[in-house]
């Protein structure tokens, strides 16, 4: 909305009269104009913002040196391999961006199940010192989206992103494979569904400038569609990026895997940013916090009680457990759970597990609840024992 403060200016004339004999009296006033004066709107909008139409991974659990073109000369033996990506804003406006990755598998004609796990310990081989590790032949991968530690300046290619003689050299392509060093915090796991796995990463981004063209005379009679033809770029907005990492368990066989390869599929939404966002602490430049967040919780089995117990984060509290919603283990729903007795922990008896999932119970070794607590969602692996 925009508001129009009113100014009136009144321009007064006096005329002194000098002369006792001379009386002066005022003539009536004009009749007002009916005629309403006109003010036009010079004002420029614009919301683009360009985004990578190409996602490049690799999946090397054997570690071998992989190249990424016929450029790249020393490889990385990195187990997930991933160009680094890129998203530009030249908005008139501060956006804020989320974009929302979902990997699929194709499937294989026969193999083992590919796991999805939420952290790199737990795609690690199982060992004294790693306990919740993966076991021998186990296939654990550990997915995840991290944000870049600066904003993005240059293409791999070593293109400047620039704006020159009021024309900005940001392209799909170049945004698909850009110089970034990621972050060493904030990294958004993939969690897994069923038949998939989600992941989302959201930032901000600062507005770019804009300036008159050399030839560009705006007037009263300047139409907004007029002047969009009169302004060009000056200054980028700001250029944020993102990359792929994870782990996966070199203690399998994974040619034996029941998928031939894993889709990543992005999905882009935009807003304008309105001041509310949440940084994250140590995660990527301008991360913040995306809207339906999966925050990551410790659970355990109790063998006693025959039950499984999810551990709340510090300061959060159930009075009732009519709180938690949407809770679900490997995606089938649950409808009875407890909790304990001051409402820091979640509690669900291995019967109702059992009976939730029927004959659709995991061949793995693992049991994946999710849940959500006012607008939080949350997450938590374990062993199904």
């Amino acid at each position: 909305m925009v508001n129009f403060k009113k100014l009136v200016a009144i321009l007064c004339s006096a005329t002194m009269v000098i002369g006792a004999s001379v009386t002066a009296f005022a003539a009536d006033p004009p009749a007002p104009s009916s005629q309403p004066g006109t003010g036009n709107i010079v004002a420029y909008s614009i919301d683009t913002v360009t985004v990578p139409t190409t996602l490049k991974v690799s999946f090397n659990p054997q570690g071998w040196t992989i190249y990424k073109d016929a450029n790249d000369t020393t490889g990385t033996t990195a187990q997930i391999v991933s160009l680094n990506y890129a998203v530009s804003s030249m908005a008139t406006m501060n956006r804020k961006f989320t974009v929302s990755f979902e990997a699929s598998g194709t499937p294989g004609s026969t193999g083992d199940p590919v796991v999805f796990v939420d952290s790199a310990d737990k795609a690690a081989p199982k060992t004294d010192d790693n306990p919740d590790g993966a076991e021998f032949g186990e296939l654990k991968l550990y997915l995840a989206t991290a944000g870049g530690q600066a904003l993005v300046t240059e293409s791999r290619d070593g293109t400047a992103f620039a704006v020159t003689d009021g024309v900005a050299n940001i392209t799909t392509d170049l945004l698909a494979d850009v110089t970034l060093t990621p972050a060493t915090g904030g990294n958004q796991v993939f969690v897994a569904g069923e038949d998939k796995a989600e992941s989302e990463i959201a930032f901000k981004l600062g507005k770019a400038e804009y300036q008159l063209k050399a030839d560009a005379h705006p007037s009263f009679d300047t139409t907004q569609e007029a002047f969009k033809t009169m302004v060009e770029p000056k200054k980028l907005g700001e250029i944020v990026g993102f990359t792929f990492t994870g782990a996966m368990n070199t203690n399998a066989d994974w040619t034996k895997a029941n998928l031939s390869a894993i889709a990543i599929t992005p999905t882009y939404e935009f807003d304008d940013a309105d001041g509310t966002e949440e940084d994250i602490t140590g995660g990527g430049k301008n991360q913040i916090k995306p809207v339906g967040a999966v925050t990551v919780l410790t659970g355990s089995y109790d063998s006693t009680n025959t039950r499984y117990q999810i551990a709340l984060p510090e300061g959060v509290v159930i009075s009732n457990v009519s709180e938690v919603t949407n809770i679900a283990v490997n995606g089938a729903t649950i409808t009875d759970i407890a909790t304990n007795g001051n409402g820091a922990v979640v509690r669900v008896n291995r019967s109702t597990v059992s009976a939730a999932l029927g004959t659709d119970w995991p061949t793995t070794n693992e049991l994946v609840f999710t849940f959500t607590i006012g607008s939080t969602n949350y997450k938590s692996t374990m062993s199904k024992n």
